[in-house]
């Protein structure tokens, strides 16, 4: 292999230049620092790559996954407890791993649903508030919840420059998630969105339009970049899987890495593969990082700050092949890197079904994160607990586009039912309906923190550059079952106020029918922000405990969370925080607390 290529020092390189990366990049670039972005993935043109005949192909994108990265080069392995073979996840389809990884700049962010939400008051101390109110019985015995180390009023108004930043289209009137101000109005709305929202205001319910990430008009935001409305195309949702053509869908490539590139002094470098965090002689700061370009070439970044924006799984492999932090122990119940990692997925796969006289052409349009309304009402603990057997609960959503997404084949199940000239009957007036049913999954609520749950690297798999891949060791709880099916009775309840018929509830068993074995895009902890550095990597400005110099952001940084859709919301607010934590860091170099 010829020599290293080496680069002179900067103020910041990011690894990673997803939902993370693309603000950091932005405010440190016009602050005058150089930054240096690294991402392995190509830097996508909309208009170009993603024009209707690349966009408008459902097997290639659900199936063939033409614009994600391949599993063949790195991926990730899975087990559900220490005495199991973790095996690696090698595709992405149904029924093994719907969701992919993101691939170049944007990340999953290019071509996510755009649900979005704020992470409430109570989730960020949920540990001091649930043991104050309902006594510290109410957990589990393994429990390794701790309270983030900010408050929701700390985080206001990195929120507000992320909604700035995206445009997240909604309103600014739920009573559960004070001071918001979203920029842009929300989408049309359904009438069953209305219908949903007349009948839960009639039980004294507080539902708001659901927020999202995919603008509803025209856009400038705070650094001048402008995004084009949505336009309603409905290839949009599909398991989060459908780029957007006119540049709507919210993403660091439209939104943040524009504005870092006009500073003139961001220099973006893709087709880069970081491997390594490279650290001085005593081990406690990094001096740059080591990544492969396109050819194999090994290029060499040295910079003053490192900032990890890396996805989750990745974000920890990244510090444990780099030698940083204190990995886990499951047995001696020490270290906090890869600690307790928890999932908002499908533990539960709980689901009520009603059927109401408005029809609905279920084609494609829409969008996949609007027209509906979402209440907070039984999420968080804004309602008793007491007797309960859980904390926290859910979101509940009605109302959506029914076309958000084509899902033609990409959800059938393959069967010996499922061909031939009666099946074919079956579908020609599949997508015009003249009855909408309403079909509400609840994913799990919280999973708390538990000690037998960690992230460390696999002895057994390695990356096609010969680094070990992430092991993952997860499972499901009873807390996100049992609150989950409290909350599906909740939408019956609605659902049958709201004049449905038919309305049946099919709880899932959780732990009882199947276990984790797959990820949901969502996962939390492992790397967590915290107050004690014995038990989290980060401390509150996302500034590393064991590396001065060391900063991140992502869901893998939440201490703990309530609802799905505020994982990204959140990691976008903790990316601002980290921003203004390496300004005060370049402006006097040290710990920041």
């Amino acid at each position: 292999m010829s020599s290293p290529i080496n680069h002179p020092q900067v103020d910041v390189v990011i690894l990673g230049l997803g939902h993370c990366g693309g603000p950091v990049a932005a405010e440190l670039s016009r602050a005058g620092n150089k930054v240096v972005g690294l991402e392995r993935g190509p830097f996508w043109d909309y208009s170009v790559d993603w024009a209707v005949g690349n966009k408008f192909d459902e097997y290639a994108i659900m199936v063939n996954r033409k614009f994600d990265f391949p599993c063949s080069k790195a991926t990730f392995t899975m087990r559900n407890n220490s005495n199991q073979f973790a095996l690696p996840v090698r595709r992405y389809t149904k029924d093994v791993q719907v969701i992919s990884m993101g691939y170049g700049v944007g990340g999953m962010g290019a071509h996510y649903a755009g649900a979005m939400g704020r992470i409430g008051p109570w989730a960020f101390q949920a540990y001091s508030n649930t043991i104050n109110k309902y006594g510290a019985s109410v957990l589990p015995s393994d429990h390794d919840l701790e309270d983030w180390p900010i408050t929701y009023d700390d985080a206001a108004p990195y929120y507000a420059e992320w909604e700035k930043a995206m445009g997240i289209s909604g309103t600014n009137q739920d009573p559960f998630e004070p001071g918001i101000t979203y920029p842009t109005a929300p989408h049309p709305i359904t009438p069953v969105g209305k219908l949903f929202h007349d009948t839960a205001v009639s039980l004294g319910y507080h539902p708001v339009p659901a927020p999202s990430a995919l603008i509803s008009s025209g856009y400038t935001n705070q650094y001048g970049i402008s995004r084009n409305a949505c336009i309603y195309c409905g290839w949009c949702a599909g398991a989060c899987n459908f780029p957007c053509e006119v540049g709507a869908k919210g993403s660091s490539h439209v939104t943040t890495i524009p504005a870092a590139v006009n500073s003139g002094n961001f220099d973006l470098r893709t087709f880069s593969t970081i491997f390594r965090i490279d650290t001085d002689s005593t081990g406690r700061m990094a001096t740059g990082v080591r990544y492969y370009d396109a050819s194999g070439n090994v290029h060499v970044q040295p910079a003053k700050v490192v900032y990890n924006a890396l996805w989750g799984f990745n974000l920890i492999r990244m510090m444990m092949t780099s030698g940083i932090g204190t990995n886990y122990n499951p047995v001696t119940q020490t270290g906090s890197l890869g600690r307790a990692p928890t999932e908002l997925g499908d533990a539960s796969l709980g689901t009520t079904l009603g059927t109401i006289n408005i029809g609905a052409n279920a084609y494609c349009a829409g969008n996949g994160w609007g027209g509906g309304y979402v209440m907070n009402d039984f999420a968080d603990d804004n309602f008793d607990h007491t007797g309960l057997g859980f904390i926290g609960g859910g979101p509940i959503y009605l109302g959506n586009y029914p076309g958000s997404g084509p899902n033609n084949f990409t959800f059938l199940e393959p069967g010996p039912a499922n061909f031939g000239s009666a099946w074919k009957a079956t579908q020609k007036d599949i997508k015009l309906p003249t009855k909408q049913t309403l079909i509400s999954t609840i994913f799990e609520g919280p999973q708390i923190p538990e000690k037998s749950m960690y992230i460390d690297l696999d002895p057994h798999y390695n990356d096609v550059y010969g680094d070990p891949l992430p092991r993952v060791t997860m499972d499901y709880g009873s807390n996100e079952l049992k609150s989950a099916k409290f909350v599906l009775q909740k939408y019956a309840d609605i659902m049958t106020k709201m004049g449905c018929t038919n309305v049946t509830t099919i709880p899932g068993n959780g732990i009882q029918d199947f276990h984790m074995d797959d990820y949901q895009a969502h996962t939390r902890g492992g790397a967590r922000m915290g107050s004690n550095p014995a038990t989290s990597v980060f401390n509150k400005w996302c500034q590393c405990w064991d590396m001065q110099n060391l900063f991140a952001a992502g869901e893998i940084l939440e201490t703990f969370g309530d609802n799905t859709t505020a994982g990204t919301h959140v990691a976008g607010m903790m990316a601002y925080l980290a921003a203004d934590g390496i300004k005060k860091y370049l402006a006097s170099p040290g710990s920041l607390v």
